[in-house]
């Protein structure tokens, strides 16, 4: 989803001069010198405002309309940037398209006026042109620079198949969802053993029965107020809102992540009641947990909830067959 990126102002009229300079040569016509040389720096003056309208109309046209987008960029998006902004840059890109086209039909006006025989009035003429064009351009500084810094921001966004059945992965942060995505597709997503290392919302896919599925790890949520989520946790809220199939909410029964069993399931029966998809729970690091710890969290969670280890994938996808709906 990344814009269509463009020079800085001074480097991008630069460019334009470069590339109005490297017309192929003019067939000689039957006119006075005068007129030859004036279709010549016409033939410049077009060059130059057709390059530079053309890298206008790439970027103003690659940049989304956030409005028409799927609800779930439309809630995802304000919190990785400043769409307000954005639409604001896009839309000066527009008049400054508006404004040059004037200037070159103005350009072009005052080339073929009779006052512009002289070579003085015709130099004259050209560099008004060029002159003011640049100017307008320049004018762009501020909102090319918002948009390249949000195009750098579009890197964090997924691109998501909104039309793929969705498995989510929650939870409380640490519980080892990443290492979950992992486990399930083979993605190379980044893990570390401490608290928010998914700042962004990470996508693997993996075929079950010939069908495929979209998986997304998603930042680790923490058990409160909606309203006192902060951005990186509203990206997982928005997952969850507008894309999940269905939710596999991965359980530590360690002391490792730093949240007890009893808040683990209060947020799990939390998110049961504010998303009406299937859940499947899945108790991780049963590796490094103690036998009292995995029956705690097995009698806390039930007995359909599935245990990280030998057969795990197996077992996981067998539960998601039925609970997709796939099996029916």
């Amino acid at each position: 989803m990344q814009f269509y990126s463009i020079e800085a102002p001074e480097k991008l009229i630069e460019s334009a001069f470069t590339h109005a300079r490297k017309l192929p040569p003019m067939k000689r016509a039957r006119n006075s010198a005068v007129q030859n040389r004036k279709e010549k720096v016409v033939r410049k003056m077009e060059s130059f405002y057709e390059y530079l309208d053309k890298q206008l109309e790439r970027m103003e046209t690659s940049v989304p309309k956030f409005d028409t987008l799927h609800p779930f960029y439309q809630e995802l998006l304000p919190e990785t940037m400043d769409v307000g902004k954005i639409k604001q840059a896009a839309s000066q890109i527009v008049s400054v398209r508006r404004l040059l086209k004037r200037q070159i039909i103005e350009g072009k006006r005052n080339m073929h006026s009779p006052a512009t025989d002289a070579i003085a009035h015709m130099h004259a003429a050209s560099a008004k042109f060029f002159g003011r064009s640049a100017s307008i351009v320049k004018s762009l500084k501020k909102n090319i620079e918002l948009l390249q810094n949000a195009n750098q921001m579009m890197k964090e966004v997924p691109d998501v198949r909104v039309d793929m059945p969705t498995l989510i992965l929650a939870g409380f942060p640490n519980t080892g969802k990443t290492t979950m995505l992992k486990r399930l597709t083979g993605s190379k997503a980044q893990i570390a053993a401490y608290p928010f290392t998914t700042k962004s919302l990470q996508l693997g896919y993996f075929s079950m029965k010939y069908r495929e599925l979209q998986v997304m790890d998603t930042p680790g949520l923490l058990d409160r107020e909606d309203s006192n989520y902060n951005p990186i946790e509203k990206k997982a809220l928005a997952a969850l809102r507008h894309l999940a199939t269905c939710v596999v909410f991965v359980v530590d029964p360690t002391p490792a992540s730093g949240y007890t069993l009893e808040k683990q399931i209060h947020l799990f029966e939390k998110l049961q009641k504010q998303f009406s998809v299937p859940f499947i729970v899945v108790i991780n690091k049963c590796d490094i947990s103690s036998p009292e710890q995995l029956e705690a969290a097995q009698t806390t969670f039930g007995v359909d909830a599935v245990r990280e280890g030998d057969g795990m994938e197996s077992n996981l996808k067998d539960k998601l067959w039925r609970a997709l709906g796939f099996g029916r």
